[in-house]
């Protein structure tokens, strides 16, 4: 059973990497990198080909993230018995963060059907998402020991 428990930790956490660390490089690399260098009219073909591929990967991470999750905190409390109340507390934070994190990919979407024609940014709300995603690593860090 430990093994499943650790194969899907694992997927968890490749797939938390994967979606925050493209954030990461967003914001703080290829946002400011292309900022000013380079017509409008070049960079909104290029930030379009970012966002539909950014969608694509994050739905599939999102969904992977929630289910393996869920899977983690049953793996969790096995053989626990009872969570502490601290644990419990982080739980339900970390659950809060990852509600805004998901309604701001939902809100991308929206977006995306829809760009601005000046001042477009590579993935909107990028900053907002890589801020409450390390959040969220805080509050896992926090969980992995407050039983």
């Amino acid at each position: 059973m430990r093994v499943l428990a650790s194969l899907n930790h694992w997927i968890h956490l490749v797939s938390v990497v994967i979606w925050i660390g493209g954030l990461g490089f967003v914001v703080m690399t290829l946002t400011p990198a292309l900022r000013g260098k380079f017509p409008q009219e070049s960079t909104k073909v290029f930030f379009q080909d970012i966002r539909n591929r950014y969608f694509r990967m994050s739905g599939i991470l999102l969904a992977l993230i929630l289910i393996t999750g869920g899977v983690n905190v049953h793996f969790s409390l096995e053989g626990v018995g009872r969570a502490s109340k601290l644990w419990v507390i982080v739980l339900g934070v970390k659950l809060i963060l990852v509600t805004a994190f998901a309604s701001i990919y939902l809100l991308n979407v929206l977006y995306k059907s829809n760009p601005p024609e000046t001042g477009e940014q590579a993935v909107p709300y990028a900053s907002a998402s890589f801020t409450l995603g390390m959040l969220i690593i805080l509050c896992a860090a926090i969980l992995r020991y407050a039983h």
